[in-house]
């Protein structure tokens, strides 16, 4: 049984979640640390863009400003997302991609499902009933709404994906700080959501944090045949996403990489 870290659910803001995400990803390259999976929220709200998007062109930078939420450009590719404080939980993972491999999933397709199936796997010991399937990336549906959206990037044969997990929806919210498509209105924007995605506490009697994270730990376990040991970041890990707060996640330059 591989054995991998697990950092239990915690609360960071935009720029330190991005970060931590980074530093865990630079020293796994480095053997320095471990296969690692974690869960946290954020805040305040953030709104977080692909690595590749235009800020102006995707978030309402007045109405950020306004309620004092954070914007972050990614490392990893994909859209615009809304990390609502309360409605939200967001996952990531970082290992060789060879170990993806050992469980044959050989494609990058078959390696986001692979990981995706540890959030599955984790609702249907939950009593949930979810599937998996493609809304401009690989994601997660009830009932056919999408719940989660999961990104990715590779470096040196090692992959870190992470992923939203939405307990609630609040589109009127999303798509204030989110700008709709060229085009497309705002109204659109907030009917679409409410018609295609869904928040997993609408399908649930009881929802108890505690319980549902560790539903999701025995089905990454499960699906990825590993055992999670409870542990923190090592020393190098924090003073690296610091320095990445300070120089990136939180520069102006990164954030307006592509205006």
């Amino acid at each position: 049984m591989n054995d991998w870290r697990f950092i239990p659910l915690e609360t960071k803001n935009g720029f330190w979640n991005m970060a931590l995400d980074e530093a865990i990803l630079t020293y796994a390259i480095k053997g320095k640390s471990p296969n690692t999976i974690r869960f946290y929220k954020w805040n305040p709200s953030t709104a977080s863009i692909g690595r590749h998007q235009s800020l102006s062109a995707e978030v309402d930078m007045d109405v950020v400003e306004k309620l004092n939420f954070n914007v972050v450009r990614r490392i990893t590719g994909g859209g615009a997302v809304f990390h609502d404080k309360i409605r939200e939980i967001t996952y990531s993972i970082v290992c060789p991609v060879n170990h993806l491999k050992l469980l044959k999933a050989n494609s990058i397709l078959e390696q986001f499902e692979l990981i995706e199936n540890g959030i599955v796997n984790g609702l249907i010991n939950y009593g949930l009933e979810p599937e998996k399937g493609v809304i401009h990336c690989p994601a997660i549906f009830l009932d056919g709404k999408k719940f989660s959206g999961n990104a990715q990037v590779r470096k040196k044969n090692f992959i870190l994906q992470h992923g939203t997990i939405l307990l609630e929806i609040d589109p009127e919210l999303m798509y204030s700080v989110l700008k709709a498509p060229y085009n497309v209105s705002k109204s659109r924007m907030v009917k679409s959501v409410y018609a295609k995605c869904v928040g997993i506490k609408e399908k649930l009697k009881n929802y108890e944090e505690t319980s549902f994270i560790r539903s999701l730990r025995n089905g990454f376990e499960k699906t990825l045949k590993i055992n999670l040991q409870e542990d923190y970041y090592t020393k190098e890990e924090l003073n690296l996403a610091e320095k990445l707060v300070k120089e990136k996640y939180s520069n102006q330059k990164w954030l307006k990489k592509y205006e």
